[in-house]
């Protein structure tokens, strides 16, 4: 996964906002200016130049863009955003495969940061789903040397209804040239969420 820097001008002495509803109207110009757009397709492009298929053009309708608010925002005196968390997602098409790109913003302090993530409605975050990466490749049955890539991740009970509740996921994963839909479980406990599969929920793709 790789980190994209975003430059945003934001200024000191700090005030709480609330969630989603009552997000900053910066919010939304952040979000429809060109520089985020850029950086968030940088983002987009990195993940597929990433994969073995390394497809070097991405094509993507911002117009399809959504976001998801994943951190209460904290803007200054100004209405600048000063630290904010959500997850932008947008339709695509790379070397003729559909997508749900998916990017993480995080802004801490003014400084923001754009993160890749896996296509799909995964719940995990990119720490966490970079820690799957390797369970996946487990459960897809992944030799030594064949690197696991997920292309698409599914919420088939859709997400938990509360943070420390386990969930699952249902990640498709291609290695070795094969491909094949791993089931991922997250169980969140006092030090952590734990990550199991299981080789025989694991379904072999055509």
């Amino acid at each position: 996964m790789r980190m994209v820097l975003l430059a945003l001008i934001v200024a000191s002495g700090v005030a709480a906002a609330s969630a989603q509803q009552d997000a900053p109207r910066v919010y939304e110009a952040t979000r429809s200016s060109e520089s985020y757009r850029r950086a968030v397709l940088e983002t987009y492009t990195s993940y597929e130049t990433s994969l073995s298929t390394h497809c070097p053009k991405v094509d993507v309708n911002m117009n399809t863009s959504d976001a998801k608010v994943l951190g209460p925002f904290v803007t200054d005196a100004n209405g600048s955003i000063v630290s904010g968390h959500w997850r932008e997602t947008t339709e695509g098409t790379a070397c003729g495969e559909k997508r749900l790109y998916n990017a993480s913003v995080v802004i801490r302090d003014g400084k923001s940061q754009v993160l890749s993530l896996f296509p799909g409605h995964s719940y995990a975050s990119a720490v966490l789903q970079r820690d799957g990466v390797q369970y996946a490749a487990v459960g897809a049955g992944a030799g030594q040397g064949c690197m696991a890539e997920v292309l698409d991740t599914v919420l088939p009970d859709g997400e938990p209804s509360g943070p420390k509740l386990p969930w699952v996921e249902k990640w498709t994963v291609r290695a070795c040239g094969k491909r094949s839909v791993v089931t991922m479980h997250f169980v969140p406990d006092a030090t952590g969420t734990t990550i199991n599969v299981a080789l025989k929920e694991t379904v072999a793709l055509p």
